[in-house]
């Protein structure tokens, strides 16, 4: 009985200290990695937002070539719907100024956001083509095809598009 008691008289709390250092050292090694985590939750969040912007842009350019195949010709922008002009896409509504040269479908709801669309016509020209039976000659109309999507929580994104499409001899 007399060791026991001369042993808890020579301790002093050096098992104590040390646990509690090593307890600090883990306690900001933590707090440090849920930092670390937060800002790639962060990180992670921001890139599905402007893939999400990105996919709108181009899903809206798609449906407009899509629904206007086979439409494109020389300053058809211009024209109405029934006379071989463009169509917007469904639940877009459309309108020309012919002080800007563009035709523009309205922001249309699509998932996680909106995008809009603008058009024009950039230019028609020949173009030599050598070995053909054509004549040698080919005319094409070039556009401008631009959407920019915006997010619900926020961003947005732009993608061009160009077209190019053949048109009749003598049409430039």
């Amino acid at each position: 009985m007399l060791q026991v008691a001369r042993t808890k008289a020579h301790q002093r709390g050096a098992v104590l200290i040390v646990g509690l250092v090593m307890l600090a050292v883990m306690t900001m090694l933590v707090v440090s990695m849920i930092k670390t985590s937060v800002v790639e939750l962060k990180i992670g969040g921001a890139s599905q937002i402007a893939q999400q912007n990105l996919t709108n842009a181009e899903r809206l350019i798609s449906t407009f070539i899509d629904v206007n195949n086979g439409r494109f010709a020389v300053d058809y922008l211009a024209l109405a719907t029934s006379a071989g002009g463009p169509v917007a896409p469904a639940s877009g509504t459309a309108s020309w100024s012919s002080t800007t040269g563009y035709y523009s479908v309205a922001a249309v709801s699509l998932h996680g956001g909106n995008a809009a669309l603008q058009v024009r016509q950039l230019q028609c020209t020949d173009l030599r083509v050598i070995g053909t039976q054509t004549g040698g000659v080919v005319q094409y109309v070039f556009f401008d095809v631009r959407s920019t999507a915006t997010g619900d929580l926020g961003g947005s994104s732009t993608v061009h598009q160009g077209i190019r499409s053949t048109v009749p001899a003598g049409s430039c």
